[in-house]
């Protein structure tokens, strides 16, 4: 992807090896430092850090933070809010601690306790995360806290540079556990000096606020950031490493997965006549009316305790009926080779948080595991592990990515295909009458395939039907036009990932600007308010849209006997490329009038240099959706129109 922030400079940088590192003391602020309003190094801040330090020690096997932050607007009080991120069983969190200090050196210690949330769950654990509330955070206030993170076994840092507001100065240490780490520095300016001798030191300061722009790569792509990880002297060069690491997780995964057990599961799943395609479909439609827990939830180890459950191999996972993404992805791979078909496994990285490098030989880069299986002579991409993830396709965020898959000679680095257009379709039809009271009733449809009914079945297994059919309607409704009401009939099936997703709704309200005896129309009806994409007319980093798809629109209105269409808009079409075109037409005759609009998205990545035209390719776009249709309307409605707003 090339270096991102290029000209982003760090104004005193040192990565040096120093003695260890003992723990921060409170700060007794500067009288400059209580009485700042507003910080020329960060013009607009809402806050800054004064001083932000990360330290590791994998020998004692804890981690520290300590920061200070001045804020300067009302907004920056958001930074009053902590929150401490960890792995429940694998981490603990302790000595939290904080004062908060007001701009007249009054003192307010934090006395409370820090609350406790789960956010995700998988492989047997939890991401779970602490926080706590600064006391009496107003502006001008200086807030100063620090906690300690234990943790089990070696856990090498990484440091990430760039924060949400501009750092003044920041100190980094780490001591490694052993052996083997290696440094890995991604953007970082080429004078930076390594030493491992005694510990890793990095002394910065004048660090830029992290770029906030739309569409952009995850956080761990871009800006300059540090990472350590372990070799161990497993291997001498990269291509070595993940050779040995591939080899060694091919071996855990064909053990585990056992085909020779899952052959009397088989038996009972196809028919000797069925198809290679029908027999495919089957296992792959069994193993997806398993509970997936990452959707649902993980059993705690007192309940299968209770049990006497235990999952040693996916003939397990079968049996019990559940298991976790990577467990019912491994059972399907397994299922597919009983079945006599040739399976691959396939870790990946999740590009909604990361983008795999292969030089960082971290196998923790790899977050799921999706199937690889040969159909007429193809190789098929599956991605089991989404609950309701269409068969022969992969979620968006296991798209163009890469990771390590097995083929019939060992192990390989590689990319996931491209996204096609053809993955996903939105289809929104309308059948719309304005009636003679300049009321406008009627009935949409939207259908979705792919990516689009992937994510609205999934919020519903994750919260439930109707609060997903609220959030639908709350999608469609602010691009509507201005006084446009909607009300859902059904939102489904939200449970068969093999049919298209539909949500029939009907529509009442007002519409339009009547002036005398004219009256204008929004031409394109479900984009009638749509923003602009790309507001900005400069860009630091590529642009990275998640999904690939087709949306198609196609609209009718019936306006009252009284009213005729007096002007087309012009059609338009435009391309940004092959897989990036837009086209709308329009039609009309008498008091009927009708419009398609398509929209493609085929190609996902941009490099900066091409955003000055991909942002022109979306403001006309825009332009065009906003267009309006110009109705007349005969002077005898007209004036029934005025005696019925007066009433």
């Amino acid at each position: 992807m090339g270096r991102v922030l290029r000209t982003v400079a760090l104004l005193a940088v040192g990565l040096v090896a120093i003695p260890a590192f003992g723990g921060a003391k409170w700060t007794q602020p500067t009288p400059e430092e209580l009485k700042m309003t507003s910080d020329p190094a960060a013009p607009g801040a809402s806050a800054v850090y004064l001083f932000l330090e990360e330290t590791g020690d994998d020998i004692k096997h804890e981690r520290t933070c300590y920061a200070r932050i001045k804020i300067l607007k009302d907004d920056g009080k958001q930074y009053g809010d902590v929150v401490m991120p960890y792995w429940q069983k694998e981490e603990s969190i302790r000595g939290v601690e904080g004062r908060t200090i007001h701009s007249d050196g009054t003192v307010i210690p934090f006395t409370g306790k820090p609350w406790q949330r789960e956010v995700a769950k998988g492989f047997g654990l939890r991401r779970m995360e602490k926080g706590f509330s600064m006391p009496g955070v107003q502006v001008g206030s200086i807030i100063e806290y620090r906690y300690m993170t234990t943790y089990d076994d070696w856990w090498p840092p990484h440091w990430y540079l760039q924060q949400p507001i501009f750092v003044h100065e920041a100190h980094y240490h780490f001591v490694p556990g052993g052996g083997g780490l290696v440094f890995s520095a991604r953007f970082v300016p080429p004078n930076a000096q390594v030493n491992d001798k005694k510990g890793w030191d990095l002394r910065v300061s004048n660090v830029p606020a992290e770029v906030d722009e739309e569409d952009a790569p995850p956080r761990t792509a871009i800006g300059y950031h540090v990472l350590f990880y372990y070799m161990n002297g497993v291997a001498a060069s990269a291509d070595e490493y993940w050779a040995n690491q591939g080899a060694s997780w091919s071996r855990g995964v064909n053990d585990y997965v056992a085909p020779v057990q899952l052959k009397p599961i088989v038996a009972q799943l196809i028919a000797p006549g069925d198809s290679d395609e029908q027999k495919l479909r089957k296992i792959y439609s069994a193993v997806m009316t398993l509970e997936n827990t990452d959707f649902t939830r993980e059993r705690s180890e007192e309940e299968i305790k209770a049990e006497k459950q235990k999952i040693n191999t996916v003939a397990d996972v079968w049996t019990q009926k559940r298991g976790n993404r990577q467990q019912i992805a491994l059972l399907f791979i397994g299922l597919a080779r009983a079945a006599g078909f040739t399976a691959y496994a396939m870790r990946v990285t999740d590009r909604d948080e990361n983008v795999f490098s292969k030089n960082q030989t971290d196998w923790d880069q790899l977050d799921d595991t999706i199937a690889i299986v040969k159909l007429g002579g193809i190789e098929t991409y599956f991605d089991p592990g989404d609950r309701y993830c269409t068969f022969g396709q992969l979620h968006w965020k296991h798209t163009f990515t890469a990771g390590v898959r097995q083929t019939d000679k060992g192990t390989e680095v590689t990319e996931t295909p491209y996204p096609s257009y053809a993955d996903t379709d939105v289809k929104r039809s309308a059948g719309l009458t304005l009636d003679s009271d300049w009321q406008l009733h009627g009935e949409i449809r939207v259908v979705m395939t792919g990516a689009e009914a992937l994510s609205w079945r999934q919020e519903a297994l994750l919260t439930d039907a109707e609060a997903t059919r609220k959030d639908f309607v709350d999608s469609l409704t602010p691009a509507l036009p201005s006084g446009v009401s909607l009300q859902i009939t059904s939102l489904g099936p939200l449970d068969n990932g093999e049919v298209p997703l539909t949500a029939p709704l009907s529509v009442e309200g007002a519409i339009g600007t009547r002036t005398g005896h004219r009256l204008f129309l929004p031409a394109s009806f479900f984009e009638a308010r749509t923003k602009a994409r790309f507001a900005s007319d400069t860009r630091e980093s590529p642009v990275y849209l998640h999904e690939a798809g087709t949306i198609e629109d196609d609209v009718k209105i019936t306006l009252p006997p009284a009213a005729a269409i007096e002007s087309l808009p012009q059609p338009g079409a435009l391309a940004f490329s092959e897989r990036l075109n837009f086209d709308e037409t329009y039609h009309g005759k008498q008091n009927v009038y009708q419009y398609s609009r398509r929209e493609k998205v085929g190609q996902i990545l941009f490099a900066t240099k091409d955003y000055s035209n991909l942002r022109d390719f979306f403001q006309k776009v825009n332009a065009q959706d906003q267009v309006q249709l110009l109705v007349t309307i005969a002077p005898a409605a007209t004036a029934a129109a005025g005696q019925a707003r007066g009433r």
